[in-house]
């Protein structure tokens, strides 16, 4: 099963590919209702320095393609469980499109009853207006559990893209800051 979200943002696609990969930025998409933080530090693959728990915290922290536990509160109190968040990364459309892809999933919790996490979020200039950008977003999970969760994950992958383009505008100001 899937939900997917695809819509046009009111930023440039570099300033969206910024902050897809901003670990402060990617937590935001779920304030306030899902508070997810990371439990370790993020391990990344190959020959990476792992970047320590109290430095993911940092709003200039960016993902990098390797793995962190994470726990996830509703509303920063009921707890969700833990998830590992695996990244990597992808280009698609001959180097038009970037692509987030996560590949973890939940190791307790409720979340935990669904199998095949696979939730890619992709940007690319938005044809037609190279100054605003596609923003497509898909999450695929299975399990004998994935029929009852669609519609959860439906209305909370509704609530995020709302927050994506609510935040959108906002990031090329961010960006630049940051330089």
């Amino acid at each position: 099963m899937y939900v997917q979200l695809k819509f046009a943002m009111d930023t440039p696609a570099d300033a969206a590919w910024r902050a897809l990969r901003s670990v402060a930025v990617v937590r935001e998409l779920y304030s306030p209702l899902v508070d997810v933080r990371p439990l370790g530090d993020f391990v990344p693959d190959g020959d990476g320095t792992p970047i320590e728990l109290e430095n993911l915290e940092a709003v200039r922290t960016m993902w990098e393609p390797g793995s962190v536990e994470c726990r996830a509160r509703l509303f920063g109190v009921i707890p969700l469980g833990r998830q590992v968040i695996r990244v990597g990364f992808e280009q698609a459309e001959e180097g038009r499109t970037n692509l987030f892809v996560d590949t973890g999933g939940a190791t307790s919790g409720p979340l935990a009853l669904l199998s095949g996490w696979r939730h890619r979020m992709a940007v690319a200039p938005l044809p037609g207006d190279p100054g605003r950008t596609l923003w497509r977003d898909r999450v695929e999970f299975h399990g004998p559990m994935a029929p009852l969760y669609w519609p959860v994950l439906w209305a909370l992958w509704q609530w995020r893209g709302r927050k994506i383009r609510a935040l959108a505008p906002g990031w090329a100001q961010r960006a630049d800051a940051s330089d």
